[in-house]
């Protein structure tokens, strides 16, 4: 299962790598920032509508650019989906890993579609238009983040970096300026021996969580140290939202979705569909604009969207499918 890091025997060797807050210079590509502070609207005919999806491999969900718009990574490129219609790009059908919704666009990595001008991977890269074009700012050729993680509405991006380079060792980071400079992450208190995925706060840069077999580490201090937040849950995603953080976990062969008050820490039960251990949940996204609006998508490729809070789920995408 992609989404799981066996880290057991990497853990020593990766905790040290992390020394106190050394911070790393990476200056192969430098991009003007003021080319992705704000978010634009691709071209009219970058997307068209189909009923015709086919997904065979999900690679992240969100809401890119403060909009309503669902957008799965896939395999193939992006698509879309928006209010009951499914689109399809016209092109740049990149394989985007590790990707990342935020207030203006999407932060991801992956692999370039075939033909592409792109060196592979394409490392640390930044769409503000949905797609149609991005920058690269970090790694081109060298590092394909699949733990990859974004502030919403913050600069901030962490990554476990699975692909040590020269400039860029085996472990935890962060960065505030779009992978020209990186901090090591000390993880103090963090034991866990697999994690399913990173995710940030959306507006406190500094709080960091990580879903892992143990339960949902939580670090208020850009990963200093960890505390845990929930204990002997196999986590196989999380998703800290402004006040709540979403989990979702096996219990007794079946798939459960918990919502966590982050104030509070008190933990409730979410109705969700009735899904199997082999079709666990590996991606949560909630609508910045709506937090009623919630989606999550399966290992099978499976995906449920609810507009109530989880009241009612309805199927959008069946086995990568559209769903009648």
């Amino acid at each position: 299962m992609q989404k799981w890091i066996l880290m057991m025997g990497l853990m020593s060797v990766m905790l040290a790598a992390c020394s106190s807050n050394e911070k790393t210079e990476h200056n192969e590509h430098k991009v003007e920032k003021s080319t992705q502070e704000s978010s634009s609207s691709p071209s009219g005919d970058f997307y068209k509508e189909t009923t015709n999806v086919e997904v065979s491999h999900i690679h992240g969900i969100g809401y890119p650019g403060s909009g309503d718009a669902l957008m799965l990574a896939s395999h193939h490129g992006p698509v879309l989906y928006e209010e009951g219609i499914w689109k399809e790009t016209t092109g740049e059908k990149h394989d985007y890993m590790g990707f990342q919704a935020v207030a203006d666009g999407f932060v991801s990595s992956g692999h370039p579609e075939p033909g592409s001008k792109y060196k592979n991977p394409l490392g640390l890269l930044k769409s503000t238009n949905a797609g149609e074009s991005f920058e690269q700012y970090a790694f081109e050729g060298e590092i394909d983040f699949h733990y990859l993680a974004a502030g919403y509405n913050t600069d901030r991006i962490y990554v476990f970096n699975e692909m040590p380079t020269e400039k860029l060792g085996n472990g935890f980071y962060y960065s505030d300026d779009l992978g020209k400079s990186w901090t090591t992450m000390d993880m103090g208190g963090f034991e866990a021996n697999m994690m399913s995925n990173i995710s940030a706060h959306p507006d406190e840069p500094e709080t960091v969580a990580i879903g892992t077999d143990r339960g949902l580490y939580v670090s208020k201090d850009a990963g200093k140290t960890f505390s845990l937040a929930t204990k002997g849950k196999t986590i196989t995603y999380a998703l800290l939202s402004e006040r709540q953080a979403y989990i979702a976990e096996i219990v007794d062969n079946k798939v459960q979705l918990n919502q966590i008050d982050l104030a509070t820490k008190e933990e409730k039960a979410m109705n969700v569909p009735e899904l199997k251990k082999d079709n666990a949940i590996i991606y949560i996204a909630v609508n910045p604009t709506d937090d009623n609006e919630i989606s999550i998508a399966t290992l099978k490729n499976d995906v449920y969207q609810t507009t109530d809070g989880g009241a009612n789920w309805k199927q959008i995408l069946a086995a990568g499918s559209v769903s009648k």
